[in-house]
């Protein structure tokens, strides 16, 4: 059998996505983690409206729903006593939208949605292989050579040099990829401020609620994996000296807690993990060299404030993951990988920007000894719907950018533009088929362009099939949607035809009824370019494929 083309790094959520990605676009991997067990932990816990939508148009969302919960109201305390002195939530909860879907964060531990991601990757007949380090690679013009130590459960240990296509490091902040790449790691380590972290049983507390207890310059919570769990996660700063600089212990932890609490009413099981932890913010200048890439924390870390981390993460790899399948299989030139670099830079030094400033306005507010609700407020643009690629090269842009925007900014004017996310849109009817509605989400694919095409006539719509038919079938497919109660012609030129019976489509994307639009959605789910004609989308495929 021949050997996998892409070799994956790490079995994060960044890793897993990756894998998904490019095995559905037909690329096989090798997916390797030097762990020898899969990891355990609620860790990195909060899943982003964006991810969401992603995550719908990956065909996972389901699963992830199911195995979650929206983020619960956050109670605060003083010391010793049971009841509450507030509650607040985090973000108010918004309403569901036929453009917006997911509009709210979901909470599932990360343990759970790896391992969701994983069963989705063995229907693709992918498994994780555990006990198998990268140890160092040498880079060719046309191949990498991994070296790899495999262990096994008895620590039995096997040497082996193979040789991939390309190679991804989602190995995390301290793996070997970007350190043998020598890319900077430029940001700051917050020397004197030691988070320590863990997943604990819990007994007597309400896991519908997070929970606080705050005595300068010392913070305890206690958030818990689900509304049915006992298992919490906690996370303890402002410890003693003596505690600083070391892995907490179960028993250390429980004094502590009790010493900041005064619940001795609540009581501990078993501790699953326990972390030593010290903010970072930090991020790579560059994240491809030659046939190598790096993705998640392996280019970036930061505060654990905003829950925008293992969202960033997995973005980074939509972004890589059609490039690169398009490189790849020969239908695109390599240059195209450059955009990877090119369009996540911006948006993850943003995103360390808004994180940065969210820890210090929530750890200065708690110095000061206030609990203000200001200090807790999340949601906004920390929802991820407005991040953007404004600027990218390859995307075909049809507006000005807004004077002072910034990659977490949301696009304005009522209509779709390009570099922005596509909006979603229900009570779609496929024209001439029995089946039920659908919605753009459910159109949309991650091995393909998706065009939409709005409006004009069956002269402008077949001016865009002739350019596409010059395109290959992988790489483009063609949408056409029908205003509310028209019909299609005989001649019409889509595969796919959808009426916009609820008229969600239209509204939603702000085009006109008179006049041919043309949408290009690329495979993660970015609005590639707004054109009036087959002209513009020429254009665009001239920007991305041979």
């Amino acid at each position: 059998m021949a050997n996998p083309s892409i070799l994956i790094a790490g079995a994060g959520p960044s890793g897993l996505i990756l894998a998904l990605f490019l095995l559905k676009n037909g690329v096989s991997v090798r997916i390797i983690d030097k762990e020898v067990k899969h990891r355990i932990g609620s860790r990195g816990s909060g899943v982003q409206p964006r991810t969401l939508e992603l995550y719908d148009i990956l065909d996972i969302l389901p699963d992830i729903l199911a195995a979650g919960e929206p983020t619960p109201p956050m109670a605060t305390y003083a010391p010793g006593e049971i009841k509450p002195t507030k509650t607040v939530r985090l973000s108010e909860p918004l309403e569901r939208s036929p453009d917006m879907p997911h509009p709210n964060a979901f909470i599932i531990p990360q343990d759970l949605h790896e391992e969701i991601l994983r069963a989705h990757l063995q229907k693709l007949s992918c498994s994780v292989e555990l006990g198998s380090e990268l140890r160092s690679f040498e880079q060719f013009p046309d191949n990498v050579i991994a070296h790899i130590v495999k262990t096994d459960s008895d620590g039995n240990q096997l040497e082996e040099s193979t040789s991939f296509d390309w190679l991804i490091g989602t190995d995390g902040a301290r793996g070997v990829v970007r350190k043998q790449l020598g890319l900077s790691f430029l940001g700051e380590t917050r020397e004197e401020q030691y988070i320590a972290l863990g997943d604990i049983v819990v007994e007597g507390v309400d896991p519908k609620l997070w929970h606080i207890w705050h005595q300068p310059p010392q913070l305890m919570a206690l958030r818990s994996g689900g509304s049915s769990s006992n298992v919490f996660m906690f996370a303890y700063t402002g410890r003693s000296e003596k505690l600083a600089n070391k892995t907490i212990t179960r028993e250390e932890f429980i004094e502590e807690f009790y010493a900041i609490t005064g619940r001795r009413d609540i009581t501990f099981g078993p501790a699953t993990w326990l972390s030593n932890y010290r903010p970072n913010m930090r991020m790579v200048d560059n994240m491809r060299v030659g046939r190598v890439f790096v993705a998640g924390d392996a280019a970036h870390c930061h505060s654990p404030t905003g829950g925008q981390g293992l969202n960033s993460s997995v973005q980074d790899v939509a972004n890589l993951g059609w490039k690169l399948a398009l490189v790849h299989k020969g239908l695109a030139s390599p240059t195209l990988l450059d955009t990877y670099s090119e369009e996540r830079l911006r948006v993850i030094a943003q995103m360390l920007k808004l994180t940065t400033e969210l820890y210090n306005k929530t750890f200065t507010n708690l110095g000061g000894g206030g609990m203000e609700d200001e200090a807790w407020q999340r949601g906004g643009d920390l929802r991820m719907l407005g991040i953007n690629y404004c600027g990218s090269s390859i995307v075909l842009e049809d507006h000005a950018p807004l004077e002072g925007a910034t990659a977490y900014s949301k696009s304005s004017g009522g209509r779709v533009q390009a570099a922005y996310r596509a909006p979603d849109a229900s009570g779609l009817v496929s024209v001439g088929g029995e089946e039920a509605p659908t919605t753009l989400f459910s159109v949309f694919s991650v091995t393909a362009h998706t065009i939409l095409l709005f409006g004009g006539d069956e002269t402008d719509r077949a001016r865009v099939a002739e350019v596409v038919g010059r395109f290959p079938e992988e790489v483009v497919r063609t949408v056409q949607l029908l205003p509310q109660g028209q019909t299609a012609g005989d001649s019409a030129t889509s595969a796919l035809i959808l009426e916009d019976r609820e008229g969600h489509a239209y509204a939603g994307y702000g085009v006109p009824l008179d006049r041919l639009t043309a949408v290009v959605v690329r495979p993660d789910g970015v609005v590639g370019a707004v054109v009036s004609g087959a002209e513009g989308v020429e254009r665009y495929f001239q920007k991305i494929v041979l």
